[in-house]
Parts: structure tokens; C-alpha cells; sequence
């Protein structure tokens, strides 16, 4: 049996894609035994246990980003994780490791290279993140969702390939990503002659973007706001205020919730996404071929916004950045979409070349690569 061995946790775009590899490789290899390390946030859980995997729990430290009275409490953190990474592989002994960035992949890359075991990390964003950036060094080889992180990788470039962003690949199959638009409608209970805009704040949710969102729709024409209808997924924190929001406007139908299961059901309903651009977000949208409204969160060493601009500069996205977001702008940008069907096309066209509907098997055989047989 082939022992597997997967670090990602903190947060979706890190543990989603790791689910949708695990998934592939126990379709592909039934005895293939996977397990994963995640941080103790109740996210990782949650998902760990519903997806039915065993796990490992580190703690959910976070590097500060520049030294700070919270400094020795991190590396104490750390060290700690670090024993616990190589008791784990010390009793589990995988035969390969897989880290998906992050805090909890460092302890566990680290530990594996220790032991000898061949390692391999993938990173979702175009810039990778400073785990990663220093895992790289470590890693037997490196997996990249975007073809123009290996541009930035120097050296590490001779050990990177490029796999795509892997995705859900059970619920995003192709026929659900090229199935009736009235399937997701009706799932809603919403009128399938409507514009319907879907809205992502993120798992955590994005209050600005929510926000903003809600007041640029109350500033459009009526005309415009009756032929309109929203699913908004505003994250616990925004839920209860956001459907108060919601009561105050007319003319809107519209569906809160603080987060979705099926989000594929949303992505079918939709005819334009607003969201973050996170990695795993804007790959699961670009999968559906949907034209999106990208305003990258502004505070994650640029990830977001690199991502962002490589979707816009190809024509899959429009792009609004945080210091531009306002009523005004997005209310601009969502009528001018509305209006112009053909460039709504063109987006959505773009938009599904980006995609690498394959990601999960590209990833899943330079993982088994590793393998000592």
C-alpha cells in the first residue's frame, strides 16, 4: 500500500485543491492510504472529517510579518509543530509528502527531509508565499498553478512543472461545469429570465467587498436593479447584517447565505461572479467559463493581486482593486457588463482557456513519480 501524506490547512484555497488530489489519487489507486496534516482551526476539521480522510492536527500559527512581541510565542509555536511533524511521519512513514503552503506545511516538508522522504509543493498563487518560498529549496519537486510562477522560481525552476490548480473534480465534472444554467437556477428558486450575479467574499468573507457590493446596487437605475437577482455568500461574520441590508433595497431578489456547499450549483446559476481572486475561487470559476468582477484582497504580500492581473491582462476578468473599489466603480462596471452581452461572452471564452480541467491528474502523477517502487 501506498502511504500518502498531504500538508495543507488554514484555510480553502489551501485545502481544497489537496482534497480534490486526494480524491483523484483514491479513484485512481484504491489502496492508496492518505492521510493530511491541517492547522486546529474548526475549518480544517470540518472538511477533513466530511471528506472522510484520516488527519493530523498541528496548531494554526501564523509568521508575523516583521519581528513583533508575538515573535517568541511563533517560533515556540513552531518548534513545537516541528516535534510533532516528525512523530507523525515517524509513525505513519509515508512514502511521499505533499504540502500545499502555508504554516503547516513547513513543519511537516521539514520533517520529511529529515527522514529522506521525497517531497513535492504546490503553490496556487502566481507569487508563491513565504512558506513555500522556503520550502522550494527543500521539496523534490514543485507543482505551480500558473505557468508564470516558474518565471519567478530562479534556480528551483529546474525542479518546477507545471500542473494547473486541481479542483473538485467529483462535483465539477465537465457535465456539471457545461450543464443547464436553469439547473442552478431552479436550485435557488430563482427566475431563470433574470441576470443573475453571484457574489464570493471568500470563506472567511470580505466585509469592504460585501459592502460596497450592496450599496453599488442601490445605486443603479431601477430599470436595471428589476432585471436583476444576487446569491451572496457574505461569510459567517457579514450574514445577519447583510440580509438586513438586502431588506432595505428594492427591487432586488436576491439569496444570503454564509456559505455554500454546492458552491458548483451557485457557479451554474450564475451570469457574472464578484470575488476575491484567490487562487482555488477563480480556477473553480474559470472551470464554469463565468466572467468575473476580480477584487483582490489587498493585504497577502500581493497574491492576490498578481493572480488578479494575470486573469485581467488575458482577458478573463475585469479587475478592481481595493483602493479603486467604490459604490461608484463597481456600480460602473457591473451596468457596463450588464449592457454588453458580447464582451460578457469574451470574458467567459477567456475565462475557461485559463482553466486546467486536468489539474488533479497532472498533480496526482507527479506525486506517484516520487514514489520509491
Amino acid at each position: 500500500m501506498t502511504k500518502i501524506l498531504i500538508a495543507a490547512g488554514g484555510s480553502g484555497g489551501h485545502i481544497f485543491p489537496a482534497v480534490a488530489l486526494a480524491r483523484t489519487l483514491k479513484k485512481r489507486y484504491s489502496d492508496t492510504d492518505i492521510r493530511f496534516v491541517g492547522s486546529d482551526k474548526s475549518l480544517d476539521r470540518r472538511i477533513f472529517e466530511k471528506e472522510g480522510f484520516g488527519f493530523f492536527l498541528l496548531s494554526a500559527n501564523k509568521l508575523p510579518y516583521k519581528i513583533s512581541p508575538e515573535s517568541p510565542v511563533f517560533f515556540l509555536k513552531l518548534s513545537i509543530d516541528v516535534v510533532r511533524a516528525f512523530f507523525i511521519i515517524a509513525s505513519y512513514r509515508p512514502d511521499v509528502v505533499v504540502g500545499f503552503g502555508g504554516y503547516v506545511s513547513f513543519p511537516v516538508i521539514l520533517a520529511s527531509r529529515l527522514f529522506w522522504i521525497p517531497s513535492l509543493v504546490h503553490e496556487q498563487n502566481v507569487v508563491a508565499g513565504r512558506a513555500n518560498r522556503f520550502l522550494f529549496k527543500l521539496a523534490n519537486r514543485i507543482a505551480v498553478s500558473f505557468e508564470e510562477t516558474k518565471k519567478l522560481l530562479g534556480r528551483a525552476a529546474e525542479k518546477c512543472t507545471f500542473t494547473g490548480n486541481p479542483i473538485r473534480s467529483d462535483e465539477f465534472s465537465e457535465k456539471s461545469a457545461s450543464g443547464d444554467r436553469t439547473i442552478g437556477i431552479r436550485r435557488f428558486g430563482l427566475d431563470a429570465s433574470k441576470f443573475t450575479i453571484l457574489v464570493i467574499g471568500g470563506s472567511q468573507g470580505a466585509h469592504s467587498l460585501n459592502e460596497t457590493f450592496i450599496e453599488a446596487l442601490s445605486a443603479l437605475g431601477q430599470d436595471l436593479r428589476t432585471s436583476l437577482q444576487v446569491i451572496h455568500i457574505t461569510g459567517v461574520k457579514d450574514y445577519e447584517w447583510a440580509i438586513g441590508a438586502y431588506e432595505e433595497l428594492s427591487g432586488i431578489d436576491h439569496r444570503v447565505h454564509s456559505f455554500i456547499d454546492r458552491i458548483e450549483e451557485a457557479y451554474r446559476a450564475a451570469d457574472l461572479v464578484v470575488t476575491r481572486s484567490g487562487a482555488s475561487a477563480i480556477f473553480e470559476i474559470a472551470f464554469f467559463g463565468k466572467p468575473m468582477i476580480l477584487v483582490p484582497y489587498p493585504f497577502a504580500l500581493s497574491h492576490q493581486l498578481e493572480n488578479a492581473a494575470v486573469f485581467a491582462g488575458k482577458g478573463a476578468a475585469v479587475k478592481i482593486e481595493e483602493r479603486e473599489l467604490s459604490a461608484g466603480s463597481l456600480g460602473d462596471s457591473l451596468s457596463s457588463l450588464i449592457k454588453d452581452r458580447e464582451r460578457l461572452r469574451n470574458l467567459a471564452e477567456a475565462a475557461r482557456r485559463l482553466s486546467v480541467a486536468e489539474a488533479s491528474d497532472n498533480l496526482a502523477n507527479e506525486v506517484l513519480a516520487l514514489v520509491k517502487r
